[in-house]
């Protein structure tokens, strides 16, 4: 998927909507839910909240550096390899092939106050990128991702979205599971 062919308004609309859906269980007090259903997931909802808000906030910090230029993960040169392509084309993502990076691994305990902020600069930062988008649009440059290889700055914004999809859509199983 070509930089190009990446829609950033769709993106920040997408991001939007998982917002606000968190910002509903949040008010629903779904955040302190602890409850696993291993059939579904070996990560409670919060768990899973608590690593959308992380690796959101890690996918975003990479979007604002490949916009700045500035950043010992950039790489001048760079190319989308056909398996990013793909999973950045799809809706969604095949579960349980990736595993989360460590700095985006959620606790076995979440602070809920914590989840809580970490959700609300979720939000606040995308209303800062909403601001760039054509910075975004053009920025030169790629950061690796840990499994797709190297991302452009739009692709991140994909990333986050489709991320925080594939995740809210295992929030909602783990709910279900629980009902």
């Amino acid at each position: 998927m070509q930089v190009s062919e990446i829609d950033v308004r769709q993106e920040f609309h997408r991001l939007n909507e998982a917002f606000v859906e968190f910002e509903e269980l949040r008010a629903q007090g779904i955040m302190t839910c602890r409850t696993r259903a291993p059939e579904v997931s070996g990560w409670s909802v919060e768990q899973h909240l608590y690593h959308i808000a992380l690796a959101t906030d890690l996918a975003f910090q990479h979007v604002r550096s490949l916009v700045a230029g500035k950043g010992r993960l950039i790489q001048a040169e760079g190319a989308i390899e056909d398996r990013a392509s793909a999973v950045l084309r799809s809706d969604s993502t095949p579960r349980g092939e990736a595993r989360a990076p460590r700095m985006v691994t959620p606790d076995d305990e979440v602070n809920p106050e914590f989840l809580e902020m970490e959700l609300r600069l979720n939000r606040e930062a995308l209303e800062q990128l909403r601001t760039i988008e054509a910075e975004i649009e053009a920025a030169p440059g790629w950061i690796p991702h840990q499994e797709l290889g190297p991302l452009a700055a739009t692709h991140w914004l994909r990333f986050a979205a489709l991320h925080a999809r594939h995740h809210g859509a295992i929030v909602r199983d783990l709910l279900a599971a629980k009902a």
